[in-house]
């Protein structure tokens, strides 16, 4: 990360999701680290392509990604693996129309019922293209919108891929 998306002024954005999974941790955590699979239940995400493989944790994997916004506007992302703590949190580390990084934290849930697994990410980024960064003061609102939007559209495609029930979900802005 070349800056601190905090510093970035209003481009800087730090967004949090979160929600609870009606299934083991193990199960949400495979599917996080095989991005290869989020095309298939990720409305939003267009493509997805491994560039680097990385080491066998999966440290220094690189793909490349393409995101579509709900007005329109494409991100293409990309993400490097910079910690993993099986089954607990993952880190990437993120340019190209963002700068900055995300991390992904998976709790199990006591619950006498079922079994359940929060899901929180965390976005801390910068964007880096020229249009955003202009029209950051009077457009953050849309964006952050439109995160929240793809964010929202996420967890309910796992949840119906890993057919399990999903509840809680919410967005803030930090």
């Amino acid at each position: 990360m070349t800056e601190p998306a905090g510093e970035g002024g209003p481009a800087a954005f730090h967004l949090q999701s979160g929600w609870q999974l009606e299934c083991p941790r193990e199960r949400v955590w495979d599917e996080l680290v095989d991005f290869h699979t989020w095309p298939e239940w990720w409305p939003g995400l267009k493509e997805v392509i491994e560039t680097i493989h990385g080491d066998p944790a999966g440290i220094g994997q690189k793909a490349t990604s393409v995101w579509r916004g709900p007005v329109g506007y494409s991100l293409k992302i990309m993400i490097e693996a910079v910690e993993r703590v099986h089954p607990e949190f993952l880190r990437g580390v993120a340019s190209g129309d963002v700068i900055g990084e995300g991390t992904w934290r998976l709790t199990p849930i006591e619950a006498a019922e079922n079994v359940w697994t929060g899901v929180e990410f965390d976005w801390n980024v910068r964007a880096n293209r020229r249009w955003m960064e202009v029209l950051a003061p009077v457009a953050r609102p849309l964006f952050v919108s439109g995160h929240d939007h793809i964010m929202e559209r996420g967890a309910k495609g796992l949840a119906d891929h890993l057919g399990c029930d999903l509840r809680g979900f919410s967005a803030l802005v930090l």
